[in-house]
């Protein structure tokens, strides 16, 4: 029975997890048609910084990012649990995936940092 019970946990927060997953792209989607059905060309550039092309500049970066994490990735198989995961597809997604999460979380601490220590209101661009 007590088999059962950690079955039974292990498909609900499997289900949580598909519907966190749904819940995310549906808001990244509807977030997207948003800003794209309201965006006004005529303020781009509003109080002189170019908005656009700091938001062309991070996708650009992410996909770069994303492409290179995942073919520098490992592919040597892994045996988890006795399974061999043999599939070099996936095993170099996954640590592409991993891979660029560190780098986007360090990249997001330098900025908080940076931020944080005030050099920005100092400095006269």
């Amino acid at each position: 029975m007590n088999n059962l019970g950690g079955y039974l946990l292990a498909e609900v927060m499997l289900w949580l997890m598909y519907a966190a997953v749904a819940i995310a792209l549906v808001a990244a989607v509807a977030s997207a048609v948003k800003s794209w059905r309201y965006r006004y060309d005529s303020i781009s550039a509003s109080n002189r910084v170019p908005r656009k092309k700091i938001a062309w500049g991070i996708v650009a970066f992410t996909v770069i990012l994303l492409l290179v994490a995942c073919l520098a990735g490992a592919s040597e198989p892994l045996i988890i649990n006795g399974i061999s995961y043999t599939n070099r597809f996936w095993l170099k997604v996954t640590d592409g995936l991993i891979s660029s999460s560190l780098v986007l979380m360090f990249i997001a601490a330098c900025f908080v940092v940076f931020g944080l220590s005030g050099i920005n209101r100092k400095v006269k661009f």
